[in-house]
C-alpha cells in the first residue's frame, strides 16, 4: 500500500519502518525458520532428517536467489508497487499452503479461549520456559553440546560476515564491476544449493557419513574457500575456490539434526527459537569487524580479511571436534564420526 501511495505522493521512509515493525516484533525470519526446523524434526526420522533439512535450506537459498535476480527485472518492466504486490501474493500463497495443506505435527489439547491462549504466549512463564532450554542441566552433557553448537553457529556466521566488503575487495583487486560480482554470487549460491541437494544425500546415503562428519567437512570447506580466495592472484581462482568447496553449506542441516537427536521432541521448537535468535545478533558484530579490518589493510593487503575469516572457521573446526568427542562418549553410533 505504501509503495502504491509513494507513486502518487511523497512518503517519508519512516512509514516503511513502521510497516515493518509487526514482522520484526513477532520474530521475523527467525520464527519462520525455527518453526520449519521444528516441523521437519517432528515429521522425519533419523535416516532422512539431515537430507530434508538440507533440502529446506537449499529451497530457502534458491527462493532468495530467484527473488534477488528477478526483482530488478520486475521493477524495470513494471513498477515499484507491482514488485511489492507480487511479493504480497507469494506470501499469501505461503499462508494458504500452511493453513490448508500442512497438517500440524503437534496437536495441542486445550480448552482455553483464544484470549487466554494469547495471554499465555506473552506470559513471563513462557519466556522462562523457552530460555531455560539452553540452561537446563541434563545428563550426557546435553547442555554443553547445545551451547557449543550455538557458539559454533555464531562463529560461522561471524566468519561469513564479510559479504559487505567482498564486492569492494573484488573491485579493487580484480577490477570487477557489479555485473561480474552478481554472476559470481549467483554461482556461489547455486553451488551451495547443489551441495545441500546432492552433496548431503551422497554423504549420508552412499558414503554413510555421520552428521558430525558432514559438519566437519563443511567447516573445512569454508576454511579452504577463505584461504584460496585470500591467496588468489587472478579472478578465476575465486571460481576455483567455490568449485572445490561445494559442501561448505551443509553444516547447518547436520548441526540441527544432531540437536534434534539429543533433545526431547517437546524442546525442539524452544531450542531452535533461542539458538536462531542468539545467532541473529552476530551480523551486528561481524559487519563492523570486517569493515574495520578491510579499511585498516586496504592499502597494504586488502585480502587480509579472508585469512581472518579462515582463522575464525578454524576455531569453529576445533569446537566441532570437541562436540564430536562429547557425542562419541555419550550417544548412539549414528551421530559419531
Amino acid at each position: 500500500m505504501l509503495a502504491f501511495l509513494s507513486m502518487q505522493v511523497t512518503v517519508t521512509p519512516w512509514y516503511y519502518t513502521v510497516a515493518y515493525l509487526p514482522f520484526s516484533l513477532l520474530g521475523g525470519m527467525t520464527v519462520i525458520t525455527a518453526a520449519a526446523f521444528s516441523y521437519l524434526s517432528d515429521v522425519t526420522n533419523e535416516q532422512t532428517r539431515t537430507m530434508r533439512m538440507g533440502f529446506m535450506e537449499a529451497s530457502m537459498m534458491a527462493g532468495a536467489l530467484l527473488g534477488f535476480l528477478s526483482s530488478s527485472y520486475i521493477l524495470e518492466w513494471l513498477n515499484v508497487g507491482a514488485t511489492f504486490l507480487i511479493a504480497t501474493v507469494l506470501i499469501v500463497l505461503a499462508i494458504v499452503y500452511v493453513i490448508f495443506f500442512t497438517e500440524d505435527s503437534i496437536i495441542l489439547s486445550s480448552n482455553n479461549s483464544a484470549r487466554e491462549k494469547l495471554c499465555d504466549i506473552f506470559s513471563c512463564e513462557r519466556v522462562r520456559e523457552v530460555s531455560g532450554t539452553l540452561f537446563l542441566r541434563r545428563s550426557g552433557y546435553v547442555r554443553e553440546i547445545l551451547w557449543a553448537i550455538v557458539l559454533l553457529t555464531a562463529l560461522t556466521e561471524l566468519a561469513g560476515g564479510n559479504g559487505g566488503i567482498f564486492y569492494m575487495f573484488t573491485r579493487r583487486k580484480f577490477g570487477w564491476d557489479l555485473k561480474q560480482f552478481s554472476y559470481f554470487q549467483f554461482t556461489d549460491v547455486l553451488i551451495i544449493i547443489l551441495g545441500n541437494v546432492i552433496g548431503i544425500p551422497i554423504l549420508k546415503q552412499v558414503l554413510h557419513c555421520s552428521d558430525t562428519t558432514v559438519a566437519i567437512i563443511s567447516i573445512v570447506s569454508y576454511i579452504i574457500d577463505s584461504l584460496v580466495i585470500g591467496f588468489a592472484s587472478s579472478s578465476w581462482m575465486l571460481y576455483l575456490a567455490i568449485s572445490i568447496t561445494v559442501l561448505k553449506g551443509t553444516d547447518g542441516a547436520a548441526l540441527m539434526t544432531i540437536c534434534s537427536s539429543i533433545l526431547p521432541a517437546g524442546d525442539m521448537a524452544k531450542f531452535f527459537s533461542m539458538a536462531l535468535s542468539l545467532t541473529a545478533i552476530v551480523p551486528l558484530v561481524s559487519a563492523p569487524l570486517f569493515t574495520y579490518i578491510y579499511n585498516s589493510t586496504i592499502q597494504s593487503a586488502p585480502e587480509i580479511f579472508n585469512f581472518v575469516a579462515a582463522g575464525i572457521f578454524g576455531a569453529g573446526l576445533l569446537l566441532m571436534l570437541v562436540i564430536t568427542n562429547l557425542i562419541r562418549r555419550f550417544y548412539q553410533p549414528e551421530l559419531l564420526l
